[in-house]
């Protein structure tokens, strides 16, 4: 079922991660925004509620925008009851630690940047669980690797929080890898990206003899996302973020992604034997490993995260089976740990707040001072433990029952029981400790006691809600709604019809025995843990995993390093390998078929005409003046001659003739010559000279290896382009249909126009913001780079009159009363002539590319006469990084108007003929020439800040020296601050 209602959710938390970067970066109440953005997440539960109902079986509610028609490819999202049982998951606990943040960090009014993170993590949780084609689920699983990052490096202060930060992404990001490359294969056979078709495409999947490569590539993916061993050394490491996102990265996101992701494509890659052995395998092995690393821990979050670990290899466990109860015992452990650790993490969040330390050692009797936050670690703790009535007793009743499954081959069935009572053991000896040591018993360092006090009311109530639903389930007579839901759920990732209730009592069976001898066997555990625990730090010690880790990183360091020696900072150096690699690999590739080297020559001679009299006269003169360039011993002639080349590339393409292309081609000519010839006021002089010497004093066979390299490597390329254009089809697919449309469609006469902001309008855009990244790259280069040199210049203090003119411009040169004339009408006629060109730019020669470099040429030419500051004084709109904003934002907004009035996004939409607006002949204010001016303001910006960066790199601002202070600050020892 179509419903465009699905998008809201994900709309709504996406609202609420911007509004505390919008609203909240003054000091303000965290827990007022706190409480405030919990609306949000809590609006998007009660949506999801409502949608959810709607779902039936095998009939999902969906939404779908096309991307790619072409390719078959769309952006859409899905909502069955598997992704809306996640999806609630995600939005339910969302709200709850959103307003446990809001009393965690109430005293830190700089908090808006953790709630922002947070809800843009929720956001990309949210987005991933209801993606409805593996497109956008894998845009949403990078979203939840990198938002994660920024969670757990939020202390980036400390080299803990940044070293866990990069090892979760590092690890989580290195399997995202992975998992595209297996996506984009199962869209390859199934022939689609939605999972309609994926999920239709089982027998395909599964028959291709790619099947073993498709299933290793997501299952490492999913593996390393839901921390199953050997990578779940990344999980207890990411508790140096602080506790709210623990509490919501443990119980409901981040790694439920991977069991997600399998429990989606069950029906599709599951059901074989390598799927059942590596999932069982895997999950048995990481349930045993996190319980009994889980036993060790001194550290709350730490016990946690290893428990984590565990319930998450019992649900790959889980995945992995092919029989009903499976998929039954599946979604209510992924219910019930999203309940229990949820409200421990809070707990344990609670503690550490109070107290100050997560030290088991030093914990003990604080239920006489929180007597209210030990009754929720108590209920929360016997659910972990998996004792009635709690809802964890049954989901370790459904794991227990399928481990005894009659279906599971002998060595599994052998094994899987008893692993399953050992870790129902080891899990409740960690309970017992979560809960008796640290609020009941005494504390074992007597000498450094921890003294905590109840948290406000708010603080101890979020962890208390999913406590009490843990018993509620439990307790209260079968709630039949979410039975239903629990079994649509399982029957969408089963992919047939799976029957749940949620009885605990069934009477007297075999899962009730080996759940009696798991209580028991981890009461002994809990009782001589003391005598255990201790034993247990060098009894099967862990595989250093971090070892390996570290040696994998110190592996990658070194082979950069050996990669970095071709890195000498020789352009020369760097030129001769490149082009000498594209002769080998021509070469060896055969790009040029020796066929083709005898219709070189043409087989008549050809007459010329008088246009190719003046081709060959243009062509003379480009090579000529490149020539020449190498030869010329001073910079500023060979930047010169370079231009005439440059203009003679010009030429020749006007007389193809492609007039747009050619003045394009004549304006950055100009702008890059004058860029260069600022350039060299800031190389120094002995820089320039060792140049000098490298380029004029080589040795001979130096100069004949450059020389052989520059011919051969000129001809080679002349002789591939030269066969790859007489070879390729002449007749074009693409022209003809520009040619005919851009009129009708676009309404411009110009062809060239309407490609650029029309037909192509998306790539302008990013064009545009390439050019501004590009001028506010040079301006982080240069400025704050001559500023941390030590390069400072300060202003002229001798204040000019408003008449007054500076006698002397760049560099100290003199100057004159009409140069001074001609740069005031420079100015306003390079600003006329803008104008026109983006007004008429859609019917004649012209652009907004080409507006915005006019005008930056004439205010360069302002400043080589009056020079920078009285430029500056003068021109007080020129603020580059204003213009550049703005120019985006016009585009960004125009193409938003074409969205409503139009078809699309920036697509035409003529306004001055919707709004009857009496216009000049030829000019129409359509959306065309709204997005030239913000072409012609954001090239504008960015070419003026290349111009006033590589002029006066060195004057101060208060921006640049802030940022300096705060690169001393955070390098510089304290020590070392005194001594200077």
């Amino acid at each position: 079922m179509l419903s465009p209602w699905l998008v809201l959710p994900l709309l709504t938390i996406g609202l609420a991660a911007v509004l505390p970067v919008l609203f909240f970066r003054r000091k303000s109440s965290t827990l007022r925004m706190a409480w405030l953005m919990s609306v949000f997440p809590a609006t998007a539960f009660g949506l999801l509620l409502w949608l959810s109902s709607q779902v039936s079986p095998g009939k999902p509610v969906t939404i779908q925008l096309e991307w790619l028609p072409s390719l078959n490819l769309s952006l859409s999202l899905y909502l069955d009851n598997l992704s809306a049982l996640f999806a609630l998951m995600v939005t339910g606990i969302g709200t709850l630690v959103v307003i446990y943040t809001g009393y965690y960090f109430r005293k830190d009014t700089s908090a808006w940047q953790f709630l922002a993170y947070l809800l843009l993590f929720m956001t990309s949780m949210l987005g991933l669980v209801m993606a409805g084609d593996i497109i956008t689920l894998f845009i949403f699983w990078e979203g939840t690797s990198i938002t994660s990052f920024l969670l757990i490096g939020y202390k980036y202060k400390t080299e803990d929080a940044r070293q866990s930060a990069f090892k979760a992404l590092f690890i989580t990001g290195g399997g995202g890898i992975a998992l595209l490359a297996g996506l984009i294969w199962i869209a390859s056979i199934a022939g689609g990206t939605d999972y309609a078709t994926i999920l239709a495409s089982g027998n395909a999947l599964r028959g291709s003899p790619y099947y073993p490569i498709i299933l290793g590539l997501v299952a490492l993916g999913a593996l390393t996302k839901s921390a199953q061993t050997p990578a779940h050394f990344w999980l207890p490491a990411a508790m140096a973020a602080p506790t709210p996102a623990s509490a919501f990265l443990h119980s409901a996101t981040m790694v439920k992604a991977g069991i997600y992701l399998l429990a989606r494509l069950n029906p599709s890659l599951g059901y074989t034997e390598l799927w059942f052995y590596l999932l069982t395998g895997v999950g048995i092995i990481t349930m045993l490993v996190g319980a009994y690393l889980g036993f060790k821990q001194n550290d709350l979050k730490a016990l946690l995260a290893y428990s984590t670990i565990c319930q998450l290899g019992v649900m790959v466990a889980m995945i992995g089976q092919d029989i009903e109860i499976a998929y039954k015992a599946l979604v209510i452990s992924v219910l019930a740990h999203s309940l229990y650790k949820s409200a421990l993490f809070m707990t344990a969040g609670i503690v550490d707040h109070e107290t100050g330390t997560r030290d088991l050692r030093r914990l003990g009797g604080l239920a006489r001072l929180m007597p209210k936050t030990s009754a929720v670690a108590l209920v929360a703790g016997l659910s972990m433990a998996g004792l009635p009535p709690l809802f964890g007793f049954l989901a370790k009743e459904t794991l227990l029952a399928t481990s005894l499954h009659p279906s599971l081959p002998p060595i599994i069935g052998a094994l899987f029981p008893w692993a399953a009572v050992a870790a129902g053991a080891l899990l409740l000896a960690q309970s017992g400790l979560f809960v008796y040591d640290v609020f009941f018993g005494k504390p074992s360092d007597l000498q450094h006691p921890a003294k905590g006090h109840e948290p406000p009311a708010g603080m101890w109530l979020m962890p208390a809600i999913p406590a009490v639903l843990s018993l509620a389930i439990g307790l209260l007579p079968e709630p039949e709604r979410l039975a239903s839901f629990l079994a649509g759920a399982a029957g969408d990732a089963f992919g047939s019809p799976v029957k749940v209730s949620l009885a605990l009592w069934t009477g007297l069976s075999a899962p009730l025995a080996l759940s009696i001898v798991a209580i028991f066997s981890g009461c002994i555990l809990f009782i001589f843990r003391h005598r255990l625990r201790p034993a247990m730090q060098t009894l099967l010690p862990a595989i250093q995993l971090n070892a390996v880790y570290n040696a994998v990183l110190q592996g990658i360091d070194r082979g950069a390093e050996l990669v970095t020696r071709l890195q000498r900072g020789q352009l020369r150096f760097y030129l001769a390998i490149m082009l000498t690699s594209l002769g080998i690999l021509i070469v060896l590739f055969q790009a040029i078929p020796l066929r083709y080297l005898n219709d070189l020559l043409p087989s008549t001679p050809v007459a010329p005409g008088r246009l190719d009299l003046l081709r060959i006269f243009t062509l003379g003169l480009a090579v000529l003046s490149s020539l020449i360039t190498v030869f010329l011993r001073r910079d500023l002639y060979a930047i010169l001659a370079l231009s005439i080349s440059g203009l003679a590339v010009a030429l020749w393409i006007a007389l193809e003739p492609a007039p747009d292309v050619a003045l394009v081609q004549i304006i950055v000519d100009m702008l890059a010559t004058v860029i260069l010839v600022l350039s060299l006021t800031r190389l120094p002089r002995p820089q320039r000279e060792k140049a000098r010497e490298l380029t004029f004093r080589q040795s001979r066979p130096g100069l004949l290896r450059d020389g052989l390299i520059a011919v051969g490597s000129g001809l080679l390329v002349a002789t591939l382009v030269y066969v790859s254009l007489s070879t390729r089809p002449h007749t074009s697919l693409v022209s003809p249909f520009y040619a005919a449309n851009a009129k009708p469609l676009t309404g411009a006469k110009d062809i060239v126009g309407a490609i650029l902001v029309d037909f192509r309008s998306f790539d302008t855009l990013f064009e545009i913001m390439v050019f501004a990244a590009a001028g506010l790259g040079i301006h982080m280069l240069l400025h704050y780079a001559a500023r941390k040199a030590g390069d400072q210049e300060e202003p002229d203090p001798r204040p000019l009159a408003p008449d007054e003119h500076p006698a002397l411009g760049v560099g100290g040169l003199p100057t004159s009363s009409l140069l001074h004339l001609l740069a005031y009408s420079l100015l306003p006629l390079a600003m006329l002539l803008a104008v026109i060109e983006m007004m008429y730019g859609h019917d004649q020669p012209g652009d907004g590319f080409t507006a915005g470099i006019v005008i930056s040429l004439a205010v360069g030419f302002w400043y080589v006469i009056f020079g920078y500051h009285f430029t500056k004084k003068q021109l007080p709109w020129l603020r580059s990084g204003y213009l550049i904003a703005v120019g985006i934002l016009i585009g960004l907004i125009n193409g938003l108007l074409s969205t409503l009035f139009g078809t699309g996004f920036l697509s035409p939409v003529d306004y001055g003929s919707m709004l009857n607006l009496p216009l000049p002949s030829g000019f129409n204010l359509s959306n065309s020439f709204l997005f030239e001016v913000a072409i012609c303001l954001t090239v504008l910006g960015s070419a003026t800040y290349i111009l006033d960066n590589l002029g006066r790199p060195k004057e101060a601002d208060p921006e640049s020296d802030a940022l300096l202070r705060t690169i001393e600050e955070e390098t510089i020892p304290q020590s070392g601050r005194r001594s200077a």
